[in-house]
């Protein structure tokens, strides 16, 4: 078989539709949460949604039934239903409430239920051909119980460790663990390659709601698929949890040297890799941080927290090397752009509220993010302006005095998702950010807009103020603000394994590999803006006052149709200028938001 066709098998298309360049294909290389207790949480029901299911089981009012269970059509029930196992088969009428635990549930047509329908460890299927007069509620993730005779307890201790981590238990305390973590430590990319992380865990029981989790792991950053010649970097942190498991108080110190991106938005981590390991193309652009901090979070409950934090490191540009791809890798990577190198401490708050229904697959609840920086930079020898050249260090640029450059900048992400009918989804999202005050950012906190994501009905990084005419094409805007709505129905079938997989430090991103659900047919539209922010001797022609936000008809919108398989969803998009007739290919992993 020929290269050509392993990437038709592959990724579907190696290159946009209509002559465009590039499409996208995603691997997921982050690993989990350092910290293992933590990680085991978020693959298990959320506590609020077990206690329910678990109150309406061991209710006495309840019908209870267990295995498999069919209430045929010539059958009526009086009262709320619960089953444990199944699969459930429902052709009948059930005047209650019907809840499933840990197994699938199927209606039959002309089906009745009275009240709400929830299904957790499993799916719903047929819920269009019943009528059913309540909400539909589903979660992939399993219940953790046990039986205490008729009754069910919850026991969230069943849980296993995910397969991606490879842990010896080597402590006698059951409270208490220790082992060795190897796993990859991040995105593959033209920078670093493929690193590898490797070194010590515990998650040590001190006392009642008193737990230390630490960890230290060398990271093994190659240019090819061998160790050979690499570099080494370094992640270790440390931090006392006062409370319990969902709500506690946690006070840490962490410590660093690792390779991070300038911008996260466009593309999730997974996809990314795959782009660069499979087709040599990086979306992202990368510096080096070296140093350490101090942070205090408090979370309130499974779904809110927030976090205090100051660190102080220094950030440095990188150059593009030579990583191994599997094709196109005679061709050269486009250039890293360089970065405002110096010495930064930033004061940083930021906030989570998670009150998603599914984390893979939700169909009801929010996703808020927000984001405050306080920088301040000292021994700052790069330059704000990428076509300042520097002969020697410092550069001469105005902005930067005596080697200091002060500023503050702000990043939000807001999504919602909402169920229009037992098939139907809307989802939405408002996203952006950018400078808030003090001096000009930094080169590796700006932004930018375009191919692949969020715009993917453009060029790649069409809108980027500027830099699409500098070596690497860097993103140079200021602020940024996108909003996205998609609707999407399901058409069909749904086979292959539940296995999931929960990469990323932010707990994000829950992919399922191998379980082929759909397709989903999605309709979309995007829109967005990014400019830059007025300043005293500035002549960029898209820069806005800085307490003005661009008119609504600046803002560039495309449209678009895909099919969404589960683990890989096929994209057209096509910008709604008339003046544009292109039509971009895509592929993606997971959902796009």
């Amino acid at each position: 078989m020929t290269k050509a066709a392993i990437a038709l098998l592959l990724v579907a298309a190696a290159t946009r539709a209509w002559a465009q360049d590039t499409t996208i294909t995603t691997i997921t290389i982050r690993p989990s949460r350092p910290d293992a207790a933590q990680r085991l949480a978020m693959r298990q029901l959320p506590r609020d949604v077990a206690d329910q299911v678990i109150r309406l089981f061991n209710s006495e009012s309840t019908v209870r039934f267990s295995g498999a269970t069919r209430i045929p059509t010539a059958r009526g029930i009086d009262g709320d239903v619960a089953v444990l196992g199944g699969p459930v088969v429902v052709g009948g009428r059930i005047s209650g409430s019907l809840t499933v635990i840990n197994g699938d549930v199927e209606f039959e047509p002309g089906a009745v239920v009275g009240g709400d329908v929830t299904v957790v460890g499993g799916k719903v299927q047929g819920a269009n051909r019943a009528s059913i007069e309540g909400e539909i509620r589903f979660y992939r993730d399993p219940l953790r119980y046990r039986r205490s005779g008729d009754r069910l307890v919850y026991s969230p201790d069943d849980a296993q460790i995910p397969r991606w981590i490879r842990q010896h238990d080597w402590s006698s305390d059951r409270g208490s663990e220790t082992g060795v973590l190897l796993a990859l430590g991040g995105t593959y990319n033209r920078v670093e390659g493929l690193p590898i992380l490797f070194g010590p865990r515990a998650d040590l029981r001190l006392g009642d709601e008193v737990r230390l989790q630490a960890d230290a792991a060398a990271i093994f950053r190659t240019t090819s698929i061998s160790i050979n010649g690499s570099d080494v970097g370094y992640r270790a942190h440390g931090e006392l949890v006062l409370g319990g498991r969902y709500s506690n108080i946690g006070l840490g110190i962490r410590g660093w040297d690792e390779v991070a991106p300038v911008e996260t938005w466009p593309l999730k981590d997974f996809e990314v890799g795959w782009a660069s390991f499979l087709l040599h193309r990086d979306y992202r652009d990368w510096y080096r941080h070296q140093g350490g901090g101090v942070y205090a979070t408090l979370r309130l409950s499974r779904q809110a927290s927030v976090t205090a934090a100051y660190d102080d490191q220094h950030e440095q540009s990188l150059v593009a090397r030579s990583p191994w791809t599997l094709f196109r890798s005679d061709e050269d990577w486009r250039p890293n752009p360089a970065v405002t190198d110096g010495y930064f401490r930033s004061a940083t708050g930021s906030f989570r509220i998670d009150t998603r229904n599914d984390r893979g697959l939700p169909s009801s609840g929010w996703l808020i993010t927000g984001e405050y920086e306080n920088g301040r930079g000292r021994n700052v020898t790069g330059t704000t302006d990428p076509l300042t050249v520097c002969v020697a260090a410092p550069c001469n640029d105005p902005n930067i005095v005596n080697g200091k450059l002060n500023f503050q900048r702000v990043g939000f992400d807001a999504r919602t998702y909402l169920r229009l009918s037992p098939t139907g989804r809307l989802d939405l999202r408002a996203a952006g950010g950018g400078w808030v005050g003090g001096g000009p950012l930094p080169l590796q906190r700006r932004l930018e807009l375009g191919y692949p994501d969020p715009l993917p009905g453009y060029a790649f990084r069409q809108f980027s103020c500027g830099g699409s005419g500098l070596v690497g094409q860097p993103g140079l805007c200021d602020r940024a603000l996108v909003f996205q709505a998609e609707f999407r129905t399901h058409l069909g079938f749904d086979f292959g394994p539940d296995w999931a997989s929960d990469w990323g430090d932010a707990a994000d991103e829950h992919y399922e590999p191998f379980h082929v659900s759909g397709p989903d047919l999605v309709v979309f539209t995007d829109a967005g803006r990014a400019w830059s922010v007025e300043r005293a001797g500035m002549t960029a022609v898209d820069a806005v006052p800085a307490d003005e936000l661009p008119s609504l008809n600046t803002f560039r919108t495309d449209i678009g149709i895909g099919l969404d398989f589960g683990p890989i969803g096929f994209y057209l998009a096509k910008p709604l200028e008339h003046s544009d007739r292109s039509v971009t290919f895509t592929v993606r992993m997971g959902r796009r938001f």
